[in-house]
């Protein structure tokens, strides 16, 4: 009587004389899937040992860590959930921001992520989101270019909020890094344009300038709706410090990701965990977030390293240290505008205001990116990089 073995052997040899695994199966009185199974195991420089039985033995062994590890994990969450010790106050809350915090504290066995996920999980610490089922993504969205840091700042405002007792609107200035994920957070009395300039060029004069803002279409941004054609203040000192604006489409915040995310985590840490009586109080604890984030919060997407600590031997590219756009001539810059906008139904897209431009119906829920040339009086229109439409512009 053939052994288990002797079949597979078998099995083999039929296979290298060009038999068919069908053939094989019928011959051996197998199935056509125990004969594929052991044709694609073979291996003709291990004959013998490529037709053994595999161990059933789990590859890794699950390893317990000890009570205390577990126990400190939990503490670790609890603190930065509450907020109230010092070194936890703007702290992260999720699993990577306590596996940095263990590595820091030198605990071993370190327990991976995912474990201490689990941890947090089995303690209730972690509530599963019922969000709705994201869309699929618009392949035909820009998709530019950030591979170094300040390639790309996003800019927004966040607000109006109040001080206790007080019918005072405060706004909080929010700029971001894409790639390097450094922050610059400023408490304003005002939504004035020239207030934002000020505190762009200020950031910029220490934090490098990037080579895209990329900010929403809000008029404190963007600038008139009576003359939709002229240049705002702001994105006229961009261009004069070599730096290009660009508006991404209207009614879609969620376009300028990274500082959205951003604002949630301020709508947590900060405007909701605590009240500002007085505004000295409210601009202090500004700076001590944005010091917080940048010299404390450990990012897996860099590395487990600190926005600061990423940025340190960064060449940057910053504004004049004596730079006054007051006093700049900001009529004659000759540089471009950038708009991403999606085509409608009906072909057109709306770049400011009424200001509306005929693409194409064949275009329509595609969106492009379009280009103003001021010194060429033209606009672009680029869909996937490609040119497809040219206007005069005035």
């Amino acid at each position: 009587m053939k052994t288990e073995d002797a079949f597979r052997k078998k099995a083999i040899q039929l296979h290298l004389q060009g038999v068919k695994k069908t053939e094989i199966a019928r011959r051996l009185k197998r199935t056509r899937l125990w004969v594929q199974r052991w044709v694609s195991r073979y291996d003709a420089n291990f004959p013998e040992e490529s037709l053994q039985n595999r161990s059933s033995a789990p590859k890794k062994i699950k390893l317990a860590y000890p009570k205390k590890i577990k126990a400190l994990v939990l503490s670790s969450r609890k603190k930065r959930v509450a907020g109230k010790q010092p070194g936890y106050k703007y702290a992260l809350i999720g699993a990577e921001a306590i596996y940095y915090e263990l590595c820091e504290l030198g605990v071993s066995p370190l327990p991976p992520t995912r474990t201490i996920h689990s941890w947090l999980k089995q303690a209730q610490c972690i509530k599963e989101r019922k969000g709705k089922t994201r869309k699929p993504s618009n392949p035909t969205y820009p998709v530019l270019s950030c591979k170094a840091i300040n390639s790309i700042h996003e800019f927004d405002l966040k607000g109006p909020f109040y001080l206790k007792g007080s019918s005072q609107k405060y706004y909080l200035a929010v700029l971001r890094d894409v790639f390097g994920k450094k922050v610059a957070l400023k408490a304003l009395t005002e939504k004035e344009m020239e207030v934002l300039i000020d505190f762009l060029v200020t950031v910029w004069q220490s934090m490098g300038r990037p080579k895209i803002l990329q900010m929403d279409n809000g008029l404190e941004f963007r600038g008139s709706n009576r003359y939709p054609r002229s240049l705002g203040k702001l994105s006229r000192v961009c261009l004069d410090l070599g730096v290009e604006p660009m508006f991404i489409p209207t009614g879609e915040p969620w376009r300028n990701g990274v500082v959205e995310n951003l604002n949630g985590l301020i709508q947590r840490l900060f405007l909701k965990a605590q009240t500002f009586e007085t505004e000295k109080r409210l601009f202090k604890e500004t700076k001590k977030l944005e010091t917080s984030i940048n010299k404390t919060h450990r990012l897996p997407a860099l590395d487990g390293k600190t926005p600061q600590e990423f940025a340190a031997k960064v060449v940057i590219r910053s504004a004049p240290t004596d730079y006054d756009w007051r006093k700049r001539n900001l009529r004659l810059l000759k540089s471009k505008v950038s708009f991403i906008r999606l085509v409608r139904k009906s072909g057109r897209i709306t770049l400011t205001a009424k200001d509306k431009f005929f693409i194409g119906k064949k275009y329509k829920w595609h969106y492009v990116l379009a280009i103003v040339d001021f010194h060429q009086k033209r606009l672009n229109i680029y869909l996937n990089k490609k040119l497809i439409k040219s206007f005069a512009y005035q």
